[in-house]
């Protein structure tokens, strides 16, 4: 077997690791990434992968118990997984009774949710991150009411307000489908997400995003229609129209932008150190606090002091 595969598995489950997030053989080989050492372009079937985590030397370094692999040491974190399912399984069906009233929301196209509840990993105080996606030229006055609605609906993030609020981070449009954010933490996100609510974007999203197979190989978009996903129905594409109607006015996407663009370098987050801030008439991106250079820096650490010796 290739030494190759090997590390790749190792470093897998290495990163996922670093998210507490044990891994089945089958994860393992969808979200299979490629170690630093590896510019191969080389792809593995799934038995390659199951006689991989079989073998001897794969075992030195990784445990299996119920199915779940993991580092050495780590046992804990197959009850975590089990127990985090079920809060991000009462989490996500709250998600998804806010997007039922939210795709109203005018100029609001697709609604993804991202983040740890993606991939059911949520503690009891996580927070609900969205992907929204806006029609074209609208972007500012979607965001400014889709914002608007979440807070009187009592459910949006801000300050120390969190546990299963929504977190409105990451916007952009139907013109601009392809993310900004382009890593390996932004691969494993883009790879778990569940589109809540679309009117027929998410195909589209997942043709503009090919670039996480750099990262992950082996990964396929989920094209076949989610039972989580939500469609319009005639009173609430009705409703989204009117809003829409009365909105439309260039001049008012200008006003809503200048209000919000002020507001945006005003805050002290924006400035921050290693503060991701992105404002365009394609994207607003609002991450003060980027998971992934940390998640990356711890990963490389613990796959560092596994010191392999093959």
């Amino acid at each position: 077997m290739d030494n190759i595969l090997y590390k790749n598995i190792i470093a897998t489950i290495t990163y996922y690791d670093v998210l507490d997030y044990p891994l089945t053989s089958f994860e393992v080989w969808k979200h299979l990434i490629r170690y630093s050492g590896d510019s191969s372009k080389e792809l593995w079937s799934l038995t390659d992968v199951i006689e991989a985590l079989d073998s001897p030397v794969v075992r030195e370094y990784i445990v299996q118990k119920n199915g779940i692999y993991f580092l050495f040491g780590r046992d804990k974190l197959v009850s975590l997984r089990q127990k985090r399912e079920y809060i991000s399984f009462v989490k996500m069906r709250k998600l998804k009774r806010i997007v039922s009233i939210l795709r109203i929301s005018p100029f609001v196209r697709m609604i993804c949710v991202t983040g740890r509840l993606s991939y059911y990993n949520c503690d009891d105080d996580s927070d609900l991150d969205v992907l929204v996606v806006y029609k074209y030229g609208h972007i500012w006055t979607g965001r400014f009411f889709l914002t608007v609605f979440t807070h009187l609906l009592g459910v949006r993030r801000y300050g120390d307000k969190t546990s299963d609020r929504i977190c409105l981070n990451y916007h952009i449009t139907t013109e601009s489908l392809c993310v900004p954010t382009q890593d390996i933490f932004a691969a494993h996100e883009y790879t778990f997400i569940i589109p809540i609510f679309d009117t027929g974007y998410f195909s589209q999203f997942c043709n503009k995003n090919t670039w996480i197979q750099n990262f992950k190989p082996h990964h396929t978009c989920f094209r076949i229609i989610h039972t989580l996903t939500m469609f319009d129905n005639v009173v609430t594409k009705n409703i989204r129209l009117f809003f829409e109607m009365i909105l439309s006015d260039k001049a008012m996407e200008k006003r809503l932008q200048n209000f919000q663009q002020k507001k945006i370098d005003k805050n002290p987050n924006t400035n921050k150190e290693g503060a991701l801030i992105l404002c365009s008439d394609k994207h607003l991106v609002f991450l003060p606090k980027p998971h992934g250079p940390k998640v990356f820096e711890e990963y490389k650490r613990r796959f560092e002091s596994l010191e392999l010796n093959f």
